[in-house]
């Protein structure tokens, strides 16, 4: 499979695509291309991005993010930045604890069935991150697909947790997709730039 970098974005609402040639292509590009740097319209937060240039900003609606991308209009992959507020972002595991919490209740609401991978930690900025991989798979009535997930849980700001997260849905080529997801693991979570002092208080 040749790397194909997806058509260009009109930046309209779209939800997601199909699998196939065009999908396993804009994974494969998702592994090979150069990273480059996006950042929030706050430039509160900057992140290292394969094919950075093909990368839209977009909004999850009802999710408050501080930043939020898709790859393609066909949403190959899509990344989000969440806030958490918490009493002591010092403590060890407090922010992956958070978002941990936080999401459970939906993923229950959607069936979601997640088998995780062995967990990492890394420095950043002299502080532990949790960094946790996953399949999500949900199985609705009206929805079944699965995701390679990978999130970031960061102690960005005093009582305020960066969550950043990864999807790739898989399409049904879920080695790509876990290929790509694992890319991230190891290039893109860890070198997450905060360039706000204090916690952004804009929301997309």
């Amino acid at each position: 499979m040749v790397p194909t970098s997806p058509p260009r974005d009109d930046g309209e609402t779209a939800e997601g695509g199909e699998g196939g040639a065009r999908h396993a292509a804009a994974l494969e590009q998702l592994k090979v291309s150069p990273l480059g740097w996006r950042a929030d319209r706050q430039n509160s937060l900057r992140l290292p991005l394969p094919d950075a240039g093909r990368w839209t900003r977009v909004k999850f609606w009802g999710m408050p993010t501080l930043a939020a991308f898709r790859y393609g209009k066909a949403h190959h992959a899509v990344i989000g930045g969440f806030v958490l507020h918490v009493p002591d972002e010092t403590r060890p595991g407090a922010c992956s604890t958070a978002f941990e919490r936080a999401a459970e209740p939906l993923a229950e609401s959607f069936d979601i069935v997640i088998a995780h991978d062995a967990p990492q930690a890394i420095s950043w900025y002299g502080r532990i991150v949790d960094i946790d991989s996953l399949v999500a798979t949900a199985a609705t009535l009206a929805f079944h697909e699965q995701y390679a997930v990978a999130y970031g849980a960061y102690p960005a700001w005093r009582g305020a947790c960066l969550v950043l997260g990864i999807a790739i849905p898989a399409r049904g080529d879920p080695d790509r997709a876990k290929a790509v997801r694992d890319r991230f693991v190891a290039q893109v979570l860890p070198k997450i730039r905060v360039m706000a002092r204090d916690e952004p208080k804009e929301r997309d």
